[in-house]
């Protein structure tokens, strides 16, 4: 009975542990979701606006590689939100036509991007990937509704992981505060509950180690009844086991 205590201690040590972690890192998760869901909308507007500023243009009959005014415009959008690195405006094909990286018009838009646009069809489309290709984009459509080309944005996730670091320190922080009390409050509540349990049982563990003590009384506790039943009922069954055996002792020897 002396190591019960400590048991149970850990027990609900262990509990809060496990129940503390789970709700910082649940939140930790909903907040890293609720992040990117957020900058993926905000990025979606400005992609939003400049498809809008190209179908416009076609809509007037220019050539969707004669638009003289896209980079200009595209310019001026990436100073609109400091997350973005790069604009680009790509074809069905990846191949580059407008974009705010004269060294990047060389290269075809990366193949994560092209498969993403051409999954999403005229529905936006959002990659997330390391070393600076996490995208959002929208598709470009001609006057027949055609797809014929591309808007991507090009957005670093260092300031995103910077902040998500910092939240998760804080998230850490505040979860160990928890635990510690919620640990050392249930170690209170456990060893008060414990001390009267134990009470309790050294008072039956007492009584069966003398049967023939005297019955505990009644207001001892809040075992203190269901003992006096069982120690009654233990004595009456002693008695008749004890008169049983008589009458078999004396069946015996006649």
């Amino acid at each position: 009975m002396n190591s019960m205590r400590p048991r149970m201690i850990a027990v609900a040590v262990l509990v809060c542990l496990f129940a503390v972690g789970m709700a910082a890192l649940l939140n930790y998760f909903k907040y890293r979701s609720t992040a990117d869901r957020l900058i993926t909308a905000r990025l979606m507007v400005i992609g939003k606006g400049i498809e809008n500023s190209i179908q416009a243009s076609l809509a007037l009959g220019l050539s969707f590689n004669e638009l003289a005014a896209l980079p200009g415009l595209i310019e001026r959008e990436r100073t609109a939100d400091e997350l973005i690195v790069e604009i680009k405006v790509f074809d069905p094909t990846g191949k580059p036509l407008y974009g705010t990286n004269a060294a990047g018009m060389t290269q075809a838009a990366p193949a994560s991007w092209v498969a993403a646009a051409r999954r999403a069809g005229n529905a936006p489309w959002s990659v997330i990937e390391g070393d600076n290709k996490s995208a959002v984009g929208v598709s470009i459509n001609n006057n027949f509704g055609l797809i014929v080309g591309y808007v991507a944005l090009n957005y670093s996730r260092t300031t995103i992981d910077r902040q998500a670091h910092v939240v998760a320190k804080d998230l850490a922080l505040t979860a160990l505060a928890i635990f510690a009390a919620a640990a050392a409050l249930a170690a209170l509540v456990l060893n008060l509950a414990m001390r009267g349990l134990e009470r309790d049982m050294g008072r039956v563990e007492a009584a069966l180690q003398h049967p023939d003590g005297a019955a505990p009384a009644a207001n001892t506790g809040p075992f203190g009844p269901a003992l006096v039943r069982f120690f009654n009922m233990a004595r009456t069954a002693e008695s008749q086991i004890a008169a049983i055996r008589a009458r078999l002792g004396r069946g015996a020897a006649s």
